[in-house]
């Protein structure tokens, strides 16, 4: 394969319909640049597979968005950054790869005025300890207090977005994080920004949020100027989307993440 030119697309890819606010973020940071997003819908979920298995998956997946010119990828699943990195990185054959983790973690780092740090997640990426790592990298005298937090995705999924129901569960969720006295939450899934409103009000505005899709947009920008990918803005723009299943469901609920229509979405067979 010929190498990228600033031209290509970004390919960003996760177990399912998540990601999109991943891309969202890079719409609003990056407006010149064409986007690939990959949702392996036919085998989401992802956190109750074999470490094996995700790193088979992230592979074929890597490969698919190499063969489709992509200049970038992007980890926009927390499951495959916490298990699976190091496969995608060494299928990337030399493209940038980053990942929400890392962009997460990066951000928490520059946000704790305390060092104090909330991780909330789904219970496959808080068991993998996988931000509690990242951030003790960065920052060895950090302290990590981690929360997993299965319902979360569910209730996005259900559009319970500020529903008594998913407060109530936010509040119970949330007590033993809060009574650590953190000062910044990372939002440690990709479903978990559509909650911000209610996060917010849930914490105070004495804890930072870290939106995972922000820090994500943000590293990628920082990326694509340091390695001279940055599109210029002389190619039409181009929003593409790639799922494994019935593109009905992904088509209903990406719209409610995306904030936006999605257009035709197409579905390829491995």
């Amino acid at each position: 394969m010929s190498a990228p030119g600033k031209h290509c697309p970004i390919g960003v890819f996760d177990s399912g319909v998540g990601g999109l606010t991943v891309v969202r973020a890079l719409m609003e940071r990056l407006p010149l640049e064409s986007i690939v997003y990959f949702g392996d819908t036919a085998r989401v979920p992802y956190g109750v597979k074999s470490v094996a298995t995700i790193e088979q998956y992230s592979a074929q997946i890597v490969d698919l968005l190499r063969r489709r010119g992509v200049k970038m990828l992007i980890v926009a699943c927390n499951t495959m950054a916490a298990v699976a990195l190091s496969t995608v990185r060494a299928r990337a054959a030399g493209l940038p790869a980053i990942d929400v983790i890392e962009a997460g973690a990066r951000a928490a780092i520059a946000g704790a005025r305390r060092g104090r740090i909330g991780v909330i997640g789904t219970p496959t990426t808080i068991n993998s300890n996988a931000y509690a790592r990242r951030i003790h990298a960065l920052d060895s005298g950090a302290r990590v207090y981690s929360q997993a937090c299965p319902l979360f995705v569910p209730l996005v999924e259900e559009g319970w977005l500020d529903h008594p129901v998913t407060r109530l569960t936010a509040q119970e969720y949330l007590r033993p994080v809060l009574a650590e006295n953190v000062d910044s939450l990372v939002l440690g899934c990709t479903h978990y920004p559509l909650l911000k409103p209610l996060l917010r009000d849930v914490v105070g505005e004495g804890v930072r949020l870290i939106d995972s899709a922000l820090t994500t947009a943000e590293l990628a920008a920082a990326n694509l100027q340091e390695t001279g990918l940055a599109a210029t803005g002389e190619e039409p723009v181009s929003y593409r989307y790639i799922v494994t299943d019935v593109p009905l469901r992904f088509q209903t609920i990406g719209e409610r993440f995306l904030g936006r229509s999605l257009g035709e979405v197409e579905r390829v067979d491995w």
